[in-house]
């Protein structure tokens, strides 16, 4: 979203685990099979643990003093064990205020070659990304514009807006365009060299090309959402900032600040899992599946999307 559109504050997760549990042993079995057990029990219990260990599954947040919410997706392990490959895939905000520095450690450490903006024209115009030697920029907007805002008076107006913007941004022409653009950019990116992509806040359009990127590399929902997330993590405390300057230009405009207002400012500048949901269930509702959208709505064969596995990801273990 745009600059108005893209503040953050935390967001709860609440994840469960699932539990099994052995029935009990029978009180007659004999001495030998319960020390059998036990020790078989310890082996495969050390084995799971040496293969989780194996199959860990991380990414590097990127330590940057103009974007908070830049990361390189190497490291997160597939449904398959296959791994993204470190310094290929990386997803940001804004680039218009990167340092030298930053501009040094993307290109010369993260090897970054292309730049995926997926802003509007207005904001591209009004705070174009800072120029980086050797790195292609490409410019391929989600939403042409931006509509006018909902009266955040209302109840459930803010999130309203966001799914609304998440359904639009898989089912408009202009979207599909924008996200054609960023895979066509990934299937001819240098070989060793990363694609970037970012929108404002890094946490909406650019939430949701990675979460296609990820579906096409074999990712499920469940590591997708963790991924999309994480967006509530590195922009805490710059939404902070925002929802105050926010509340602030409410009051100014002699409008009361009420709990309402409160609530619809904190569901826009979020990342929630109502939000990605919408994406899904508009790509369901038009093509069937993930899969009928990435072939039919992106326009990807099978040999395209082949060519992205073995360009991103690692051999399966």
């Amino acid at each position: 979203m745009n600059k108005r559109t893209s503040t953050l504050v935390t967001a709860l997760l609440l994840a469960t685990t699932l539990g099994w549990q052995q029935p009990l042993m029978n009180v007659s079995a004999a001495t030998h099979a319960k020390t059998t057990k036990t020790v078989k029990t310890a082996r495969a219990t050390k084995t799971k643990a040496t293969k989780a260990k194996a199959i860990k599954s991380t990414a590097t947040h990127i330590k940057l003093q103009g974007a908070s919410n830049a990361r390189d997706l190497g490291g997160y392990v597939n449904q398959h064990g296959q791994k993204i490959k470190v310094h290929r895939l990386i997803r940001a905000n804004s680039l218009s205020h990167l340092t030298k520095a930053d501009q040094t450690k993307l290109v010369k450490t993260y090897h970054v070659a292309t730049d995926v903006d997926l802003r509007t024209t207005t904001e591209q115009k009004q705070s174009p990304d800072v120029h980086m030697a050797g790195v292609k920029l490409v410019k391929a907007n989600v939403f042409k514009s931006f509509g006018a805002f909902p009266d955040f008076s209302k109840k459930g107006a803010g999130a309203k807006m966001m799914e609304k913007s998440y359904h639009d941004a898989v089912t408009t022409a202009q979207g599909r365009k924008a996200y054609k653009s960023l895979f066509h950019q990934l299937l001819i990116n240098p070989k060793g060299k990363a694609v970037l992509w970012h929108c404002s806040a890094g946490k909406d359009r650019a939430g949701m090309g990675t979460a296609l990127v990820l579906s096409a590399l074999k990712f499920d929902k469940k590591a997708i959402a963790q991924d999309y997330l994480k967006s509530n993590t590195y922009l805490a405390q710059t939404n902070k900032e925002n929802l105050q300057k926010m509340e602030a230009g409410w009051k100014a405009q002699g409008k009361e600040v009420t709990p309402i207002v409160v609530e619809n400012f904190k569901a826009q500048n979020a990342v929630k899992m109502a939000y990605l949901n919408t994406m899904y269930k508009a790509i369901d509702a038009k093509y069937g599946n993930m899969d009928n959208f990435l072939h039919k709505g992106l326009g990807l064969s099978n040999t395209q999307l082949k060519q992205l596995q073995a360009n991103y990801l690692t051999s399966a273990k």
